[in-house]
């Protein structure tokens, strides 16, 4: 305890005294301000103590929140990471990744070959060759005979394309002994362009040796008439018959482009070697294996190869008129889904180079009609004009 000295002063005979009071005990400061001072150090303690622990958990949650940002950090860049390390896959996956398709798109490899196929085929029809019936085999051969015999064995043939109202109204006579699987094939437009068949038959692009052989026999029916008798080895040494056989050449020339086209169409309808490998490897797609059970005509079923048209047809059909196709397309991304643009683009530009060349051909055909109808305008006025001048020369002589 502090002591407090205190000073006095004593009034004794008169006189002041001063002197020094040492005070040793204090009642309120014992009992109160003692206490209130005590209470308060302590409460400054636990103040003190508090603040500590306020400083400390402070600093405890700064590392863990500087923690937490450094671990939020590193998920983060390793999440950058792995996206990036994705993107990276994926774009290599586009870009290499095999289609399920791509034994389809084989295909297109072989249409140079097809197509020359198909044009070798008109010239060995020409001649006659790829025939079954002995008789339109004949037919075709033969480029000059008698009129009357070319119309007697076209009415035998016709027998055997006998149809269901011939047959009603000739009772079976021996012209039509019967109603044919083929009827009116010799003399129908559709024996040409789908295949002779019963009413109602499905159109066949690739056509059967039977179906060959009445396309064969329309186009002798339109296009190679007979329109003379061949000459003897005699009658060929005469001026006249030198001229006979000039005139059946000019004749057979223009028979020759009036039969072109069908005979080109009846060419591109057979049945192609060339396509069989081919076709084979592409119908390993299950979308062009569907299509061509679909579609495909009963021949190249049973011969697993494909006609030029139905070859052309089943190329451009199965990435339009089938939706299996569609999902093909739908799984194809990046550069396969490019690859797959620019291959349709090529078929299409494959397409319009045969429409050139038919359109070349059709105008070829009508330069020849042109020719033609000159020859028939010009022809008797220049022999008129050659009689007028004859005679002039005559009288001038």
């Amino acid at each position: 305890m502090r002591k407090i000295f205190l000073t006095g002063t004593l009034l004794l005979s008169g006189h002041a005294l001063a002197m020094p009071v040492e005070v040793t005990h204090s009642l309120p400061i014992s009992t109160q301000v003692v206490p209130a001072l005590s209470a308060i150090n302590a409460t400054l303690a636990q103040i003190a103590a508090t603040e500590f622990q306020i400083g400390t958990a402070i600093n405890q949650n700064s590392n863990k929140l500087a923690s937490m940002l450094a671990e939020t950090a590193k998920t983060q860049r390793d999440q950058d990471t792995f996206i990036r390390k994705t993107q990276r896959l994926e774009a290599a996956r586009r870009s290499y990744t095999v289609p399920k398709s791509i034994c389809s798109e084989s295909a297109s490899g072989m249409a140079n070959q097809v197509t020359a196929n198909a044009t070798a085929t008109q010239s060995h029809l020409a001649k006659g060759n790829g025939m079954a019936h002995r008789h339109i085999q004949t037919a075709i051969k033969t480029s000059a005979e008698p009129v009357e015999q070319e119309q007697f064995r076209a009415a035998k043939i016709h027998a055997d394309y006998c149809s269901a109202e011939e047959y009603a109204a000739s009772g079976g006579a021996p012209l039509c002994q019967k109603i044919s699987e083929l009827p009116n094939g010799d003399i129908e437009l559709r024996s040409v362009l789908s295949g002779a068949g019963k009413v109602g038959s499905a159109p066949a692009l690739t056509l059967t040796q039977a179906q060959t052989d009445a396309a064969m026999m329309y186009l002798k029916n339109t296009t190679q008439r007979s329109a003379g008798d061949p000459l003897k080895k005699g009658e060929l040494n005469t001026a006249s018959g030198q001229q006979y056989q000039g005139l059946l050449h000019q004749y057979q020339a223009i028979v020759s482009a009036a039969s072109h086209p069908q005979r080109a169409l009846i060419a591109a309808s057979q049945a192609n070697p060339q396509t069989r490998a081919v076709l084979r490897e592409t119908l390993q797609t299950p979308s062009a294996a569907a299509y061509f059970e679909q579609q495909a005509s009963p021949e190249a079923k049973r011969t697993q190869s494909l006609s030029q048209r139905e070859f052309e047809f089943f190329e451009v059909g199965r990435r339009y008129a089938n939706t299996d196709y569609l999902t093909d397309l739908q799984s194809m991304e990046g550069d396969n889904l490019l690859r797959e643009s620019i291959r349709i683009q090529n078929l299409q530009n494959w397409l319009l180079l045969g429409i050139k060349q038919q359109l070349q051909e059709g105008n070829i055909l009508q330069g020849q009609q042109l020719g033609l109808q000159a020859v028939q305008e010009f022809r008797p006025l220049l022999h008129q004009k050659r009689q007028h001048i004859s005679a002039g020369v005559s009288r001038n002589e």
